[in-house]
């Protein structure tokens, strides 16, 4: 028995129009948000010298190198007045009167931070009112003032201490 076209429901009522329409206003709503994120968001990941880069690759890795025959192993702790570093070496080594600790974030070249630590004496040292990282994935970045030698390496920020050894970047590979 067929209904009279009287008694059917308008279309805008009906189950099919609503779905047919809701697959091409999906895609319009995904590539706006798409748009708004293009738009919005910083390309903090590209390097605008790829040359000056590339150069440089060759005076990053001796200074891994040198690190490693040196044994340098570097423990970041939070501390109640800031933070601490500790440097420990197999080799003797003049310990430089302060050092840089640059924290990169993977993704937000806008949250990268140096901390200025001052010797404490015997590799220990400090930096008074720094805080580090809560949360996150990090790249530690520690290298004598004269640059003769880097320590590198992916941190956790949710954990309480860090530890920087020379010898496991260079079995991982390091960050370069």
């Amino acid at each position: 028995m067929e209904v009279p076209m009287s008694e059917q429901a308008p279309w805008w009522r009906q189950f099919w129009p609503w779905m047919l329409i809701s697959l091409p206003a999906s895609a319009v709503v995904g590539s706006l948000i798409t748009i708004w994120l293009a738009v919005s968001s910083a390309d903090s990941l590209v390097v605008d010298d790829y040359y000056r880069e590339g150069r440089a690759i060759n005076r990053t890795i001796a200074r891994d190198q040198r690190a490693t025959e040196l044994g340098l192993v570097a423990t970041v702790d939070r501390a109640p007045d800031g933070v601490r570093l500790s440097l420990r070496a197999d080799a003797a080594i003049d310990w430089p009167a302060g050092i840089v600790l640059r924290l990169v974030h993977a993704t937000r070249a806008e949250e990268d931070r140096d901390l200025d630590l001052r010797a404490l004496g015997a590799g220990h040292y400090v930096a008074i009112g720094e805080t580090l990282p809560q949360a996150g994935r990090w790249t530690a970045h520690l290298e004598s003032p004269a640059g003769d030698w880097r320590l590198a390496a992916p941190v956790d920020a949710s954990a309480s201490g860090w530890r920087i050894d020379a010898r496991s970047a260079a079995r991982t590979g390091g960050d370069r």
